[in-house]
């Protein structure tokens, strides 16, 4: 346990090193959105039913739709964004829900929970390098400060943009 705790911790430094220093490299490819949006929370089936949550994804897009792409990349964020949201969500459930807009050919994902939430003062931390919104949950369940600042620097690097809305006592909602 101890040993994973460490390598997350060494490749999350080393991917926002990366990111810093511009040398990540990005593979577009057509990607299958419906598959990588399904399989990536499907990962979190084991934990979420060791707390009794729920798991739920809402996928507007068309059928068979292929987006272009690092499918490796998305898949980081989506995996960051719902383990989040799994590791802090003591009750109820969370979703992943993917929307695609032909018309701006945008792509728009969010996840949302039922987790405790964040008060308006500290949303603004959520993306900065090191940084932790409540040390004292976060001592409960491991983490670097560094993922979501991941997530920024790799949507950013893609064309998009991210960011979380959250009401204390009622979850969050993170969108990209």
């Amino acid at each position: 346990e101890a040993s994973r705790a460490l390598l997350c911790a060494v490749n999350d430094i080393l991917d926002f090193s990366k990111l810093e220093a511009g040398q990540v490299t990005f593979r577009p490819e057509p990607v299958a959105l419906q598959a990588l949006t399904s399989t990536a929370l499907n990962l979190f089936i084991p934990q979420a039913a060791a707390k009794d949550l729920t798991l739920h994804l809402e996928d507007s897009t068309p059928p068979g739709l292929l987006v272009t792409l690092d499918p490796d990349r998305l898949r980081q964020v989506l995996l960051n964004l719902v383990g989040n949201a799994v590791k802090f969500t003591v009750q109820g459930q969370v979703t992943l829900c993917a929307a695609y807009d032909e018309a701006t050919e945008r792509l728009s994902i969010e996840v949302r929970d039922t987790g405790p939430g964040i008060p308006p003062d500290r949303v603004d931390r959520l993306f900065k390098r090191f940084s932790q919104v409540d040390g004292s949950l976060n001592r409960g369940h491991g983490g670097t400060g560094l993922g979501l600042a991941i997530c920024k620097g790799i949507v950013e690097a893609m064309g998009g943009e991210i960011a979380a809305t959250s009401v204390v006592g009622e979850g969050s909602r993170f969108f990209l």
